[in-house]
């Protein structure tokens, strides 16, 4: 398994790639609502859906913007090895498909959880475990995130994150994250998988709605303007 380290220069370097390459090649990006308001005397467990090669990047972007935390992300231990500068801010492995390893990949989760780091730290992991198309009523969680829940014996920030890319109107899509609640959780208090996957498509349902409805939302960057957008302001002159 490959472990992850925060390096300065590698994040200063990967900071201004990914900004660079969202803003390239999304119209805008946006949040609907608030980021809610996490509980500083314990970890994170960030739970978002996993359904475009980009999420790792949406998520990198969101704790740059809004959450501003130290964060980990879980990823496949194959990819990894391939990119492996990705270890350099924040990304570790994993191998669901050999179960010694996959022990060893949670285990070294709970040890990200108790980093006595101010603020406490952030783990991110994407529990559907692959890439899978975009539909709520099929989400399907692999039972990792639980076994961590459960083998972490004190109270963590849990928090769903839906995140979206539409093309709407426009060329390029516009892609929005939405995270309503963060529930407070630790082994007893925990409902169980069929509750979180139950939750997670709850709010990926509402941001499907929102978006639909038009809700007002806060855009956190623009992107570049699509040859549309260019060509009606050249229009306009």
């Amino acid at each position: 398994m490959i472990k992850a380290q925060h390096n300065w220069f590698a994040e200063k370097i990967f900071r201004i790639y990914v900004f660079r390459m969202l803003k390239k090649h999304f119209a805008s990006i946006s949040i609907i609502g608030k980021f809610p308001e996490l509980n500083v005397n314990f970890p994170t467990l960030l739970i978002p859906n996993h359904n475009t090669w980009w999420d790792g990047f949406f998520v990198y972007f969101l704790n740059k913007t809004v959450i501003r935390q130290t964060i980990y992300l879980m990823m496949l231990n194959e990819q990894l090895k391939k990119y492996p500068f990705f270890a350099q801010v924040g990304v570790y492995g994993i191998e669901p498909d050999n179960p010694k390893a996959t022990l060893t990949s949670l285990k070294y989760t709970l040890e990200l959880l108790n980093l006595s780091i101010v603020p406490k730290p952030m783990v991110c992991i994407f529990p559907q475990a692959e890439l899978q198309p975009w539909n709520p009523q099929k989400l399907k969680f692999k039972p990792g995130i639980e076994w961590i829940i459960k083998k972490w014996h004190k109270p963590v920030n849990l928090v769903p994150l839906a995140m979206r890319a539409e093309f709407l109107d426009d060329q390029l899509p516009h892609l929005f994250f939405m995270a309503e609640t963060n529930y407070v959780v630790d082994q007893s208090s925990f409902m169980g998988l069929k509750w979180l996957e139950s939750t997670c498509r709850d709010n990926l349902l509402k941001t499907q709605q929102a978006i639909i409805g038009k809700q007002e939302y806060n855009i956190l960057m623009y992107g570049q303007a699509s040859a549309q957008k260019r060509y009606d302001l050249f229009r306009l002159r």
